[in-house]
């Protein structure tokens, strides 16, 4: 009866994997649901949170050291595959090593992820948990912010060339916060624009996120065109990219960061309607 009953205990052990995460969400998401310490192997960009600092480096989205990786003999590999050059999914995919995607298209996903990601690193109970608690949150900004008077909104992806975005989960943020992308209707997820095409769409609001490998947003020199409502009215505002950008627990909060920047402005242009 005894080895019945370790037999069963030792089948119903979770296996805890080794991994090697080659994006900086990705390693979050692994930290988040518990697997943290089973990271062996990491990006340059992944510093989210502390500990992540000390996981070795392995190189970038579009460089890696591959020799070193196989050398580490992962049991497991996690990326986003639409963060990842094409050269170096298709070097990962040939090392047989199982390979979990986490990329996503919508914000609702990356709780999808956290639950996939808990089951399969060994984590399922945290896994739930910290999933359910992100669609709670998703749940509550949406309820406080959708169906507000929408503002027209550019989104600063890149500056040279200046790029936006225009579907996916950034804009689903956008309009969630009651906002409304002036080149939602682009035939690219993230299209390129002219100045002249941003004149025309006249924003009242304008987002800049600032993030790691994005240090030279402040190229575009915003002051120069007063005719855009964001600049002659003062929205033209720099956000936490990394807390944005990165489809892991914390984009929550980046969305957060959004429907109050959004917020402010919808106050701010209601008070200039309301003065005689």
């Amino acid at each position: 009866m005894c080895i019945a009953l370790s037999a069963l205990a030792e089948a119903t052990v979770e296996a805890k994997p080794t991994i090697v995460a080659l994006s900086p969400q990705s390693v979050e998401i692994l930290f988040k649901v518990g697997a943290g310490e089973q990271i062996i192997g990491t990006v340059d960009y992944a510093d989210y949170p502390q500990a992540a600092q000390l996981i070795p480096r392995l190189g970038r989205y579009d460089q890696l050291d591959m020799e070193t990786l196989m050398l580490l003999q992962p049991q497991l590999l996690v990326f986003a595959q639409q963060d990842t050059s094409a050269e170096i999914r298709q070097q990962l995919e040939t090392l047989g090593v199982p390979i979990i995607d986490t990329s996503v298209s919508t914000i609702d996903q990356v709780a999808d992820q956290m639950a996939l990601l808990g089951a399969k690193t060994g984590h399922s109970a945290q896994g739930a948990k910290v999933a359910a608690e992100f669609r709670q949150q998703l749940a509550q900004l949406r309820q406080q912010y959708q169906g507000k008077a929408p503002l027209s909104v550019f989104y600063q992806v890149w500056p040279e060339p200046l790029t936006t975005t225009s579907d996916g989960w950034m804009n689903q943020i956008l309009t969630d916060c009651g906002g409304h992308n002036v080149f939602a209707d682009a035939h690219s997820d993230y299209p390129q624009v002219s100045m002249e095409q941003v004149l025309v769409k006249s924003p009242q609001v304008i987002l800049k996120p600032k993030y790691e490998g994005a240090t030279n947003q402040e190229r575009v020199s915003w002051t120069l065109w007063p005719e855009l409502p964001a600049v002659a009215n003062g929205q033209v505002i720099t956000l936490d990219g990394d807390v944005v950008h990165r489809t892991g627990p914390r984009v929550v909060d980046g969305m957060k960061q959004i429907c109050q920047v959004m917020d402010d402005a919808r106050n701010a242009y209601a008070a200039m309607d309301n003065t005689p």
